[in-house]
């Protein structure tokens, strides 16, 4: 499998960074990434922290909640964290619903939320 992006784990949980651009095939690759290490390491939550992406799209946006569904079906929670202004603003204008993912401020934010699963 092709790694698209560092996993860290963190006591029950993973931890995401996103520094990349994402496209639709990159976004792709990262949700058979996340199903792996969800099913390898049984993972309670995952956090997915966007702070570096300065664009998510409608596709990116549907393939996050489908992937973040998914993750609830295995039993493990999504937190989604660092949505810089910009993005929230055009997830907004587009009329963008996270569906099945737990937004937090940032990442002390999400650690918190994650602990408390």
């Amino acid at each position: 499998m092709e790694k698209v992006v560092p996993v860290l784990r963190i006591a029950d949980f993973l931890l995401v960074p996103i520094q990349i651009d994402l496209d639709d095939r990159t976004v792709g690759k990262l949700q058979q990434q996340l199903m792996d290490e969800i099913e390898r390491t049984r993972a309670k939550a995952i956090i997915l922290d966007v702070r570096m992406v300065e664009v998510i799209d409608s596709y990116i946006s549907y393939t996050l909640s489908e992937t973040a569904a998914m993750a609830r079906l295995m039993g493990c929670r999504t937190i989604l964290c660092g949505i810089q202004p910009p993005v929230a603003l055009t997830l907004a204008q587009m009329g963008i619903v996270l569906e099945e993912l737990t937004v937090a401020r940032d990442l002390e934010h999400a650690l918190v939320l994650a602990s408390s699963l």
